[in-house]
C-alpha cells in the first residue's frame, strides 16, 4: 500500500518560518522548564538542609533539671531550681530551623542558666532581630544574648545598637561582626568558629578580630564546620567536618557554658 505523501509547493513557502518559530518556542520551553525544575528540585533540597533532623528523644520534654515551654515566638528552657538570675537569648541561623538548637539550648539550662530560643518570622534574623526587644524585659533583666551564623551577626548587630542592655555576647560560626566596630564596647564576648567552617572561614574570622570588644575570647574547634553547630544537613559550600555532630556540639557547650557562667 502506497501512503499519502504531502508536498509543498512554492506557494506554501510561507510556512517554513512558521514551522522554524514552533522549533524555536519548543525548545525555548523545553529550557525554562529544565530551568526552573532544576531551581525547584535545589529550593526543595536547601529547605530540607535546613529542617532540624537527629534531635535527640524527649528534647522538649520537662525533666527534674529543666522546664520547657513552648511559646508562640520562642521555646524556653527553664533552669529549675537553681539561683543563677542570667538568662540567655538564642537567635537561629538564616532559615535553619529553629529546633536544630533546641539541644544546645536545653544543656546550657541543665547548666542552671535558662535558655529562650527565639523563632524568627521566615527564619530570618536579619529582618526580625529587634524583636527581642518586645519579648524580653531587657532593661531590668540580666540577658546574655547571642547566636549562629546570622544569628551571630544580627546579636552583634542588636548589642551596636543597644550596648547597655545586654549583659554578654556570644557568636558561634560567624566571622561578623564585619560592617560594624565593637571595639569600644566592654561586653564580655566570645566567638566559637569551627577549623573547616565553608561559610565563615578562619581568615575571615580572624579579618575581623578587632572589630569585637578588646577582651573578647576567641575559640576554634579543631575539626568543627559551619553545619554542625545545629542539628541540620551539610550546607551548600560547607567543607566536611572532622569530626562528629555530636564532638562538636559537646566541644560547644562545654565552651560556651564555662563563658555563659564566668559572666558576674
Amino acid at each position: 500500500m502506497i501512503k499519502d505523501v504531502v508536498y509543498f509547493s512554492s506557494s506554501d513557502s510561507h510556512l517554513i518560518p512558521i514551522f522554524s518559530k514552533m522549533k524555536k518556542l519548543t525548545k525555548r520551553k523545553l529550557f525554562k522548564i529544565i530551568w526552573f525544575s532544576l531551581v525547584t528540585i535545589f529550593c526543595i533540597w536547601q529547605w530540607f538542609t535546613y529542617q532540624a533532623r537527629g534531635l535527640p528523644e524527649n528534647i522538649f520534654e520537662n525533666s527534674e533539671t529543666v522546664e520547657v515551654r513552648l511559646e508562640s515566638n520562642f521555646i524556653s528552657f527553664i533552669a529549675k531550681n537553681s539561683s543563677e538570675k542570667k538568662e540567655v537569648i538564642f537567635l537561629q541561623g538564616g532559615l535553619v530551623d529553629p529546633e536544630a538548637y533546641a539541644p544546645l539550648c536545653r544543656k546550657i539550662a541543665a547548666a542552671g542558666i535558662t535558655c529562650h530560643l527565639v523563632k524568627m518570622n521566615w527564619r530570618m534574623p536579619v529582618w526580625y532581630y529587634q524583636e527581642i526587644g518586645e519579648l524580653f524585659d531587657l532593661k531590668d533583666g540580666n540577658f546574655i544574648l547571642g547566636g549562629h551564623s546570622q544569628g551571630a551577626k544580627m546579636s552583634a548587630q542588636y548589642v551596636y545598637e543597644n550596648p547597655q542592655l545586654l549583659k554578654g555576647l556570644f557568636l558561634l560560626g560567624s566571622s561578623h561582626p564585619r560592617d560594624i566596630d565593637l571595639s569600644n564596647t566592654t561586653i564580655p564576648t566570645i566567638k566559637i568558629y569551627g577549623e573547616l567552617d565553608g561559610l565563615a572561614s578562619v581568615p575571615e574570622v580572624l579579618e575581623n578580630k578587632d572589630k569585637l570588644p578588646k577582651d573578647a575570647v576567641l575559640k576554634m574547634i579543631e575539626g568543627a564546620n559551619h553545619s554542625q553547630f545545629a542539628y541540620i544537613g551539610s550546607l551548600l559550600t560547607d567543607e566536611t567536618p572532622a569530626i562528629t555532630l555530636e564532638q562538636q556540639q559537646k566541644a560547644t557547650t562545654e565552651i560556651l557554658i564555662s563563658f555563659l557562667q564566668s559572666i558576674e
